[in-house]
């Protein structure tokens, strides 16, 4: 079964793009997996695999409010700030925001019900708008913060060449080994990956990401207005903090 990919990558070749890019890397050992059910914790649920690369072991034990999830979104509805975040599943420096920053911004004020993270999808590359179609195929069943989680582990992975290359993570058995990981309904999820419903919703975000000029990813818009991301938590503690006033 294919994915039905092309229509988004038309749309990206449009885009700019400056904080990530790069050829799709079809190098990297053969596929492994590794266990994702969730281990509840006292602020939301941790991955429960085992990643080899540094920063896959910190997304793998970062917390996840699950309860205030719906769908691209985490945190209460009627939060007082809403920062969202275009990304892509294959950019560096998403990686980087994903395992040092979110975990803090996930712990201190979305399950605190100050704050509200909703994910966009700004693919760069073919193959990373095909993770997107996965995460959105995961986020119908209710768990794109949990597969949010395993495609960013994937990256780091690939990365450091502890586990699959991004070609054969995000390719359609790599996505599908993913959806069997969280216990999906395989079947439905295989439908999903390859109908237009999934490409539309993808191309919707990226096309607000050519709208808004965004430089590449990731980038921030919050409260509505494009926001220069701060280079670190304690930057955007003070950022955050600030709004909440």
């Amino acid at each position: 079964m294919l994915l039905a990919v092309a229509g988004v990558a038309l749309l990206a070749a449009g885009a700019v793009f400056a904080a990530c890019g790069g050829d799709d890397d079809d190098s990297g050992p053969e596929p492994t997996t590794a266990a994702t059910k969730a281990a509840p914790t006292a602020a939301g649920v941790t991955g429960n695999g085992s990643p080899q690369s540094a920063l896959g072991k910190k997304i793998n034990q970062a917390k996840i409010p699950q309860d205030l999830a719906n769908g691209q979104a985490i945190g209460k509805a009627d939060a007082k700030v809403v920062v969202e975040m275009y990304e892509d599943f294959g950019c560096p420096h998403c990686l980087d925001f994903t395992a040092s920053i979110e975990p803090v911004l996930m712990d201190e004020y979305v399950a605190t019900g100050k704050v509200q993270l909703v994910y966009r999808y700004f693919p760069l590359h073919q193959i990373t708008a095909a993770a997107a179609i996965g995460a959105y195929c995961a986020g119908e069943q209710n768990q794109f913060w949990a597969y949010h989680r395993l495609l960013f582990i994937a990256q780091a992975e690939a990365n450091e060449r502890k586990g699959p290359s991004l070609n054969q993570a995000f390719a359609p058995d790599g996505l599908k080994q993913l959806a069997s990981d969280l216990k999906l309904d395989t079947a439905k999820f295989g439908d999903c990956i390859s109908s237009d419903k999934a490409v539309t919703a993808v191309q919707a975000d990226l096309k607000s990401a050519n709208d808004l000029n965004l430089p590449g990813t990731p980038s921030f818009v919050i409260n509505g207005k494009v926001t220069d991301g701060p280079a670190s938590a304690a930057e955007w503690r003070k950022l955050l903090d600030g709004l909440l006033k």
